[in-house]
């Protein structure tokens, strides 16, 4: 997927190098803009996310939904705005969804005198990930209306398939309608007869380049470039272990999963050993596990094999490691 979102995250919630290194940890990724990276895997961009969840304020996807506009998406935004009417723009947020945001498709349901825009998950997340990302989603999908319609979408609402948090009075100052907790599922509801409204930006040009390009994405995705994410978000959330467990939960044979991923320039060697580091790391955080506690846990049965393939990931021994860790973000606790 694009880089665009994890850099604006980056930019718009660090100030210090340090503060980058942090929010990027375990990603692989580095901290400086010197090489910026075009493109990242879905796994990496959700670390991002989860490390936003432990570094940054309770909120802060509200904060960063409402800087997504329209520009921020890419050919979505372009063809949302270029399109005839709203109509031609939901053809496109749903159609095209995943081409820039692959952990999710949308979905419009159209009852009575509505229009329920629901986003479905792709992957599977941890609930503190899925509520951050819902957020953002929301909060993008109604900037795409409003610059579609060219007015801000009060007569619309929206509804949250989890309890209001905390931090609940921020939603009334982020989204521009209702915003109602405790749903059944995510969704963006707005009146039917909006989809009949012409965009003030209408330009079939743009229109049709934009909708090629993302046709174009699509077909990358169906293509295997989506296999290496869905194998990453499989190790990491341990839904399988082994090949041919992941394999079978792809509904595929290894053989054919084993094609998928050279299509999409992964292999599932290099996939399982990026988990391991990105489990390594933050296992290493907590100083209640003895090294040999965090060897068994990434499946290592001698701690030494584990010492050497710290040695070989991040250049130093594991003690070392954990003490670089604590220095530069402070220990993590169990809770």
């Amino acid at each position: 997927m694009t880089s665009a979102y994890l850099r604006l995250i980056v930019g718009a919630t660090t100030a210090t190098a340090r503060e980058r290194a942090a929010l990027l940890e375990g990603t692989g990724l580095p901290a400086s803009d010197d090489a910026p990276v075009a493109e990242i895997t879905l796994g990496q961009q959700l670390r991002q996310v989860e490390n936003a969840n432990r570094l940054l304020e309770p909120g802060w996807a509200l904060a960063m939904g409402t800087r997504f506009h329209a520009a921020t998406h890419g050919p979505i935004g372009v063809g949302v705005v270029s399109a005839p009417t709203l109509r031609q723009s939901v053809e496109v947020m749903t159609r095209f969804s995943q081409v820039r945001s692959p952990h999710f498709r949308l979905r419009a349901d159209v009852r009575g005198s509505e229009v329920r825009l629901v986003p479905l998950d792709l992957v599977q997340l941890g609930d503190a990930e899925r509520a951050a990302l819902l957020d953002i989603v929301l909060l993008s999908t109604q900037g795409l209306v409003e610059s579609a319609i060219g007015r801000l979408m009060h007569q619309g609402r929206f509804e949250l398939p989890y309890s209001a948090p905390a931090h609940a009075r921020r939603y009334a100052e982020c989204f521009h309608a209702p915003v109602a907790f405790d749903r059944e599922e995510a969704a963006v509801v707005i009146p039917r007869e909006w989809l009949d409204i012409e965009c003030p930006l209408a330009d079939p040009v743009l229109f049709a380049t934009s909708v090629q390009t993302l046709a174009a994405g699509a077909r990358r995705l169906d293509g295997g470039s989506f296999v290496p994410a869905r194998v990453e978000q499989l190790l990491a959330t341990r839904a399988a272990r082994g090949a041919g467990a992941v394999a079978r939960a792809l509904g595929m044979s290894r053989r054919t999963l084993a094609r998928r991923l050279r299509e999409g320039g992964a292999s599932y060697r290099r996939l399982r050993e990026t988990n391991q580091q990105t489990e390594a790391t933050r296992l290493l955080r907590d100083r209640h596990l003895t090294i040999a506690d965090v060897a068994y846990a990434l499946g290592y049965e001698d701690p030494a094999n584990f010492g050497r393939a710290c040695r070989r990931w991040f250049g130093m021994a594991p003690g070392a490691y954990r003490r670089l860790l604590v220095s530069q973000t402070g220990p993590e606790t169990r809770h």
